[in-house]
């Protein structure tokens, strides 16, 4: 009975954790809400009329999310490899990255919080998160046990190689901005007293 209160507690979490906000941010125009929506619902990068269309909205150069977005796979790999190299335990016998399921989900969700940076960069908006869905990612992750700090890790050295893709300094703020909006959503305590 319990094992399957827990099942029902993991799946609604799963259902309500959400890291997008800007798709109900009624600041953006409908056709990027739109845009934005359908991408994220079906958990992919943008098309290029979608990023030509967010872009033309935000006045924001579209040739950086494109990289950004060309580069996901290397950018999230390259992450992966820096963590493991610093904590390679983590995917040991016994680790919080084991069994390999386990790491690969990690190293999903990092291509995924890439992908919604993405999405950020080209609206030109650094707060995009949504206050609900994180809350409920960051329950679904304490019951899981899925290891905050090297998600932080993984995620800072995203960071890092992301700001390397530009040699613009506004671009590489704009990015940073990103960053540092997620990692304080994402690190919020899950329980408030």
């Amino acid at each position: 009975m319990a094992e399957s209160t827990a099942d029902a507690t993991v799946y609604q979490l799963i259902k309500q954790a959400r890291v997008l906000g800007l798709a109900q941010d009624p600041e953006l125009p409908a056709e990027v809400r739109r845009c934005l929506a359908s991408a994220d619902q079906q958990r992919r990068g943008l098309h290029d009329d979608e990023m030509l269309q967010i872009c033309s909205f935000s006045g924001v150069d579209p040739g950086l999310p494109r990289t950004l977005q060309d580069r996901a796979e290397v950018l999230v790999t390259e992450a992966r490899r820096h963590l493991l190299l610093r904590q390679p335990q983590l995917t040991a016998p016994g680790g919080a990255l084991h069994p390999e399921d386990r790491a690969e989900a990690c190293w999903r969700d990092c291509w995924h919080f890439l992908r919604v940076l993405i999405y950020s960069i080209a609206s030109g908006r650094s707060a995009f998160t949504d206050s609900e869905g994180m809350a409920a990612l960051r329950k679904l992750y304490s019951l899981k046990g899925v290891p905050i700090h090297a998600m932080t890790i993984a995620l800072e050295e995203l960071h890092h190689l992301t700001r390397k893709e530009t040699h613009n300094p506004d671009q590489q703020q704009q990015i940073s901005a990103c960053f540092q909006h997620l990692m304080r959503n994402l690190n919020e305590s899950a329980v408030k007293s």
